[in-house]
């Protein structure tokens, strides 16, 4: 980028960033206001009950030529309000990514980004050196904020609990991650390509109530824990299972194979 961009948080995600676009990497609690005053734009990534009062330890020494950025997907722009009354332009850059190390891939991601014309300019220009694709939306709050952290966070629970029953059942750990995280690869290619609700496959997509009664009576015997997320999450999939076509027939022949454990049936059915 042509403007000088000063990263504020040396975090997974802001070390990150801050390599992708050459930009001058600093603490959250230890940067200089100098530097920031002679940034053009200034990313805030850090943790995110952080953001505000990082955001009025710099706006003393902001103007109009300055664009701040913060990464959070769980707030918006409100807390950046110190900066924009110094006349700041002021924006949301989230990456819809799980940035686990330093590696992470950004490339071919999606950011989501929110702001006023300059703070959006700038944001897009850093998804665009990250190689990721953009969204431009006001969506930042705790509604969006939960739809990811139900699928990033929800999908390595689920995925903890497969690899548990791989080691149980005499595969290597390490074999056993490698084996499910090729899964959840295949699985966000589908999503990805083919989308929801077509992305489903497995025995409840195919009204297979043997199978689901054998996969619960297997995890019966070996861990109870996975038994009952299995149980929790099996609503979810019959949904889209429903959504993609499974007829009546095959809907209530999984809700007995699932013993009926919370389940009234999509959309309330019986």
């Amino acid at each position: 980028m042509a403007e000088r961009v000063v990263v504020i948080g040396r975090g997974r995600l802001g070390t990150r960033v801050a390599r992708a676009v050459s930009a001058q990497l600093v603490g959250g609690r230890d940067h200089s206001l100098e530097v920031v005053r002679a940034a053009g734009v200034i990313v805030i990534a850090v943790p995110d009950p952080a953001i505000e009062s990082v955001a009025e330890r710099i706006a003393p020494v902001l103007d109009p030529s300055h664009v701040v950025l913060h990464c959070a997907g769980s707030r918006g722009r409100d807390v950046l309000a110190s900066c924009a009354a110094r006349g700041a332009s002021t924006g949301v850059m989230h990456p819809l990514v799980a940035i686990a190390s330093e590696e992470s891939v950004l490339a071919d991601r999606t950011f989501v980004i929110d702001g006023d014309e300059r703070a959006i300019d700038a944001a897009s220009r850093i998804a665009r050196a990250c190689e990721a694709r953009v969204v431009i939306a006001p969506l930042h709050g705790p509604a969006y904020h939960a739809a990811a952290a139900l699928v990033a966070n929800g999908s390595t629970a689920l995925a903890a609990l497969g690899v548990s029953i791989l080691e149980r059942l005499g595969v290597p750990s390490g074999d056993a991650a490698r084996a499910i995280g090729g899964l959840l690869a295949s699985v966000a290619q589908n999503v990805a390509s083919v989308g929801v609700p077509r992305a489903l496959t497995g025995p409840i997509a195919r009204g297979d109530a043997q199978t689901v009664a054998r996969h619960r009576e297997a995890l019966a015997e070996i861990d109870r824990v996975t038994l009952a997320a299995y149980d929790a999450v099996a609503p979810s999939i019959l949904e889209v299972a429903t959504r993609a076509g499974l007829d009546g027939r095959a809907q209530r022949a999984i809700r007995r194979a699932l013993g009926r454990r919370g389940l009234s049936g999509p959309r309330g059915a019986s």
